[in-house]
């Protein structure tokens, strides 16, 4: 039987290894699962709970821009290029970043022209980095970090991204690349229950340094001059407390219900939402966020300044709004059929695009086209 190796480092198997997985295994491939015993979120060593699956050890950090990142992320590749040279797979698919993994498994693939390499490329390292000052301070480091991955994306058979934004930013060719949207598992549909008095928004996520609480606390002003606001956060992170006591400032109401990873529990607050806020810096070089899909898939509009993809989605499936200045008097303007229309957009758009049972009908047939 012939053997598929899935390289995660950062333990992505739930948010893409999954489908490739399935879709590999479809095709009657046996599969490993390769990732690092050290969590990229939490900073500590943890087991992997997918059945089997192969942990490389890799030196733990404190701090994402680090020298120790940097040396454990080049730990991982290096053994995961020495485990492969040891184990000699038919197929090897890798979440790109770190950058580390294309330029050793670019070594690996020219010693093993047989094996079938795909780079899967879930976000862009260092473009994604949120300081343009800190950038452009570091800019030859970060050049020097863009090329490991950049020099070596030809020697890959295939490339998938996970938004166009990323294939037009690496100049992909049509012929060896293809987008495979981030993926969620549909949710049972619910009603909406929509206030016609407050204006009820959700931020969900991560409560770190890229997301623009200038520009959200700006919103919730803009609003508040029209229609009382109430902002519902579903989340944790190191800027949790600051964000919240920003959004009360402004006057909104504010309900802080931390992590919450029951999908009912999330359901029962976001059919409340006429709006899930998707609002990040700027200079965070972006085009889909796993974020949105989870507004999406709980078909709620979203106010956007998220570009490429997303921004495209929002004018041209009516899923939501840009923010701009005339947010609030757009918001306060729109009768409840016309929050429930966007709704149904949302939903169509998530089940036609993001739904994992779309996603992995096209990774089947990708690697269909790719290995057979």
């Amino acid at each position: 039987m012939k053997t598929a190796f899935l390289i995660s480092c950062s333990d992505h198997y739930s948010h893409r290894m999954h489908l490739w997985d399935s879709g590999l295994q479809s095709l009657g491939y046996r599969t490993r699962y390769i990732t690092s015993d050290f969590d990229h979120n939490t900073k500590v060593q943890f087991t992997s709970s997918v059945p089997g699956a192969v942990q490389i050890p890799v030196m733990p950090y404190r701090k994402n821009l680090s020298v120790s990142r940097i040396l454990s992320h080049r730990m991982f590749a290096k053994k995961v290029k020495k485990y492969l040279q040891q184990h000699k797979p038919d197929v090897v698919i890798a979440l790109l970043p770190p950058n580390f993994l294309a330029h050793y498994l670019a070594q690996y693939k020219k010693k093993h022209p047989g094996t079938v390499l795909i780079f899967d490329i879930f976000d862009l390292w260092p473009e994604s980095f949120p300081s343009n000052k800190l950038k452009s301070l570091l800019s030859p480091a970060f050049s020097v970090w863009g090329n490991l991955r950049d020099r070596n994306l030809s020697k890959a058979d295939f490339i998938t991204v996970e938004c166009d934004l990323f294939r037009r930013k690496l100049c992909l060719p049509d012929a060896g690349s293809a987008t495979v949207y981030l993926s969620a598992e549909p949710v049972p549909a619910v009603s909406a229950q929509l206030s016609s008095v407050t204006i009820e928004l959700c931020y969900l996520g991560a409560i770190n340094n890229i997301i623009d609480m200038d520009a959200i606390c700006a919103l919730l002003i803009d609003i508040h001059r029209h229609k009382p606001v109430r902002l519902h956060i579903i989340g944790v992170g190191e800027q949790a407390d600051t964000f919240v006591q920003r959004a009360r400032a402004t006057g909104a109401e504010v309900e802080f219900h931390g992590a919450i990873y029951d999908t009912e529990k999330k359901q029962q607050i976001l059919r409340r939402c006429h709006f899930g806020l998707n609002i990040m810096k700027s200079s965070v070089c972006v085009g889909l966020t796993m974020k949105s899909v989870d507004y999406f898939r709980f078909g709620l509009p979203i106010i956007n300044n998220i570009p490429g993809d997303t921004a495209e989605m929002v004018k041209n499936r009516h899923i939501g709004l840009p923010i701009d200045n005339t947010c609030g008097q757009q918001i306060a303007n729109m009768s409840p059929e016309q929050f429930l229309e966007m709704r149904s957009h949302v939903q169509a758009l998530f089940d036609a695009t993001f739904a994992e049972a779309t996603l992995l009908k096209q990774i089947e047939e990708l690697l269909k086209n790719i290995i057979d």
